[in-house]
């Protein structure tokens, strides 16, 4: 008899839990696991708690809910309420461990608000368990395109953790954390172009994150020219050690010694004073004592430095602010610079600068907008912005040149736009946009014309453009360097181009085609 009725009692089980699986909605209806049935003889009151069981960390919180009204209660068997109940309905509830709560096992409660046929409600418990909280770290930026000889700041962010951070770094360059193993450090670029990780590593080593880095030289022409001479910044040897300087014939006639990387110069033909954008900033080259730094400020890096009529400006922009400025003042024979004596701030990051005989063209590489200072003050003349033109970010950074074609017109290039436009440089306004058949690599000007070296692949080609017709030429000479070792282009003003580079044989050099 007694297995008769359990039999009958199981059957009733079975159809109280597909109705009420039926009415709730719930999953599983074929377990019964997880329910806890108390009542007797009459109608059995059945509830069902989801998610069954939790793990949590402090800090954090988990959402429980019931599959009919419960009241809901926890026990905390110590003191000080390291859980606690939030926003409790009679079908759902949310358990918050505190940032304290000590590691162990809590359970949550909920009693049925219905009743058996004997008067008694329902009762379940389930385990909550206290966890130690996962730690985690990340790194910002995640990623960055640097300069290379410029510095950047990164910075480690800690959760679930008070411990220290092991900064490292691969693929180049060097990194100073501005507190003994802290969560903030400053890396400096390599000299040269190439790929880097920079590394931040949790105390104990459980965890790690990295930031890729892509160092780049910018795509800056490293060869201008004087009166007489083409200066080649040879990007040879790690750091690049010398300067070659060729005569107006292309004979190599010195190498002037750098000890620091250099990837932009200029030169003040009415002062003789001898300027490079390096990675310790601004930098002057003096007889006696070589390379000076003159108004280097660690926080920025410089984009670019040009001289002239007796005044040098510099564009600078700031990697961990994304500010960006020019800087200048005036020169003066035989003596020190002056140093920064004006700064002004312009644009998101100028990327390019050039001397006018009116006064300092700024490019600015993200919002394609060109700009005229005044160089005794740096006061902002004119802008514009040359409409339809390729960022420098979506160029890689090599894609915008600026050069100036003659004392009053500048030029820009776009390598992916494969176009050159001609700027007044008294008013900083578009005059002319010319079109090209191939990318432009290199624009150079010698007072009267603008010349481009062009993609042709194995070798480089070169076009003449006239800034008063628009006209182009496209020239006979090619030089036996292939567009991915081109990195300078300079007219010495006599019907002599030079194109700089790595040429057959492999040695970094310059070589010399006619301008007609």
């Amino acid at each position: 008899m007694r297995i008769e009725r359990a039999k009958a009692m199981r059957k009733t089980l079975r159809a109280i839990c597909a109705c009420c699986c039926a009415t709730t909605m719930l999953t599983g209806c074929g377990d019964v696991s997880g329910f806890l049935f108390i009542g007797g003889g009459g109608l059995i009151i059945l509830v069902r708690i989801t998610p069954p069981q939790a793990e949590i960390s402090p800090g954090t919180c988990q959402d429980f809910k019931a599959s009919q009204p419960v009241t809901w209660s926890l026990g905390a068997p110590i003191a000080g309420e390291p859980l606690m109940l939030k926003f409790p309905t009679d079908v759902s509830v949310q358990v918050c461990a505190a940032a304290n709560a000590p590691i162990g096992m809590y359970r949550l409660s909920a009693i049925t608000k219905a009743v058996d046929s004997k008067g008694l409600p329902t009762q379940v418990s389930i385990p909550i368990q206290v966890i130690q909280a996962s730690t985690d770290i990340s790194v910002a930026p995640a990623e960055l395109t640097l300069l290379a000889g410029t510095t950047a700041t990164f910075t480690a962010h800690l959760t679930n953790s008070t411990g220290s951070v092991r900064w490292s770094v691969s693929g180049g360059g060097t990194i100073k954390p501005t507190t003994p193993n802290g969560p903030i450090t400053v890396y400096a670029s390599p000299l040269t172009s190439g790929t880097v990780t920079v590394t931040a590593t949790v105390s104990d080593g459980s965890k790690s994150a990295t930031s890729a880095v892509t160092v780049t030289d910018g795509g800056k022409n490293r060869a201008f020219a004087s009166s007489d001479k083409i200066f080649y910044l040879s990007p040879g040897g790690d750091p690049p050690r010398n300067i070659l300087v060729y005569g107006k014939t292309g004979a190599l006639v010195s190498e002037v010694p750098v000890g620091v990387g250099l990837y932009e110069a200029s030169l003040d033909s009415k002062t003789g004073m001898f300027l490079a954008a390096t990675g310790l900033g601004v930098t002057y080259f003096d007889a006696n004592d070589g390379w000076q730094s003159l108004g280097y400020k660690p926080s920025d890096s410089v984009a670019g430095v040009a001289a002239g009529g007796g005044y040098y400006c510099a564009a600078t922009y700031n990697n961990s602010r994304h500010g960006a400025a020019v800087t200048g003042s005036a020169l003066a024979p035989g003596e020190v610079p002056l140093g920064e004596s004006l700064r002004t701030a312009i644009g998101h990051m100028p990327w390019s600068v050039a001397m006018a005989s009116t006064g300092c063209l700024v490019l600015d590489a993200n919002a394609s907008q060109i700009s005229l200072l005044r160089m005794n003050d740096l006061n902002l003349v004119n802008s514009s912005s040359l409409v339809g033109l390729r960022s420098a970010e979506q160029q890689n950074y090599t894609g915008l040149q600026l050069a100036m074609a003659t004392p009053m017109v500048a030029a820009v290039s776009s390598r992916d736009d494969k176009l050159v436009v001609f700027v007044d440089a008294a008013t900083a306004q578009e005059t002319k946009r010319i079109p090209l058949e191939s990318k432009p690599l290199f624009i150079t000007g010698d007072g009267t014309h603008l010349y481009a070296a062009v993609d042709a692949g194995r070798v480089v080609r070169f076009v003449r453009l006239d800034p008063a017709t628009g006209g182009v030429t496209v020239l006979a000479a090619t030089a036996p360097i292939s567009a991915t070792d081109l990195n300078g282009l300079a007219a010495t003003g006599n019907g002599t181009l030079g194109a700089c580079g790595k040429i057959s044989g492999g040695d970094y050099g310059c070589s010399f085609v006619p301008a007609n």
